[in-house]
């Protein structure tokens, strides 16, 4: 049995050490993130209808939706860009986001880098809009782009880079001063995919450096490789709104994919999708067990080689919870981001 003694010396050790690491924080900064039944309306059209949410400090969140869904109109209220016209809005506990504003690296789908200055000149003259003195951001603009991988290309004009190499100044720019809450917006847009695979390894490695980071994209593969919860809206709603895992598991069913050798025996309440030779999905139209599904299959001689759960993905969610409606504006997302 734990002595009493001991429990109180291992909690004092253990605040002690939270406090020397400066990890105790006032209970809203664990909020980086508070917005409750915002709205915004452009003539009498709700780009943004009752969205609410946090982003908790520490962690890569989500916010996805097809083209036109509000992500961009949120991202622009929470920046203090525009102002939402009902609901409230919190960044780290603040309810005037201009007060905290240094505390916020911000990029932009529409990238506002100067072509014909160098890397280094863009991110050091963007350090110092951002409240940085010449020297401290010249040091700082130094650091951000070695922390991207562009140190080499540091004085090369930015015209002179390609797409992929000047999205890792952008990411410089928006980290160079020491941001606490990172708001990328479509930083995956028009990337190859090598870059978009560096870039993913890049937001990795500012998360391990334990930024917060708010990713919107259209793209919800990003969204599942690289966050935890999210936020998915369309026409301006919230349609799922929490963990990423937990979202999947409900909405996953008892679906199977079969690999199998000949034919598959026709089973009451059992409905198979094929996916291509020797595959198919297994649907259950009747509340049957997986295991039952497999019982009824080899009962009837199926000769199975291999199967496992078919887990949705986001993409396949949003369609379920947005309808056609929803699906066709994802694919019209897709088709103009050259998505196949």
């Amino acid at each position: 049995m734990v002595s009493r003694e001991w429990f109180v010396h291992s909690i004092r050790e253990i605040y002690r050490l939270a406090k020397v690491a400066e990890f105790i924080l006032p209970i809203d900064e664990l909020k980086v993130i508070e917005a409750e039944s915002v709205v915004k309306q452009y003539d009498g059209v709700r780009a943004l209808d009752g969205v609410s949410f946090e982003v908790r400090r520490g962690e890569v969140f989500a916010l996805v939706g097809p083209n036109g869904a509000g992500k961009t109109t949120l991202l622009r209220v929470l920046t203090d860009i525009l102002q939402p016209d009902s609901g409230s809005l919190r960044l780290f506990g603040q309810e005037r986001a201009r007060d905290v504003m240094a505390r916020i690296g911000y990029m932009p789908e529409e990238r506002g880098l100067y072509t014909s200055q160098s890397a280094l000149e863009t991110v050091s003259y963007l350090a110092q809009l951002k409240g940085l003195g010449r020297k401290e951001s010249r040091r700082a603009a130094e650091a951000a782009l070695e922390a991207v991988g562009m140190a080499g290309h540091a004085r090369r004009k930015l015209e002179e880079l390609s797409k992929g190499m000047a999205q890792r100044v952008q990411l410089a720019a928006t980290i160079a001063h020491g941001p606490e809450l990172l708001i990328l917006d479509e930083p995956f847009s028009g990337l190859d995919p090598v870059s978009a695979r560096e870039l993913q390894n890049l937001i990795r490695s500012r998360h391990e450096a334990g930024d917060t980071i708010l990713l919107s994209t259209h793209n919800m593969e990003h969204a599942e490789k690289l966050c935890d919860r999210l936020l998915m809206i369309h026409r301006g709603q919230v349609r799922l709104y929490g963990a990423i895992d937990e979202i999947k598991s409900r909405y996953t069913d008892d679906s199977l994919r079969v690999e199998f050798n000949g034919g598959l025996p026709l089973i009451d309440g059992v409905y198979a999708e094929p996916v291509d030779a020797g595959s198919a999905r297994i649907r259950p139209e009747n509340g049957l067990a997986r295991r039952d599904i497999l019982r009824k299959l080899v009962e009837g001689g199926a000769d199975i080689l291999r199967f496992e759960p078919v887990v949705p993905t986001l993409e396949d969610i949003f369609i379920q919870v947005a309808g056609a409606e929803g699906e066709k504006a994802l694919r019209e997302t897709r088709e103009a981001a050259g998505i196949g």
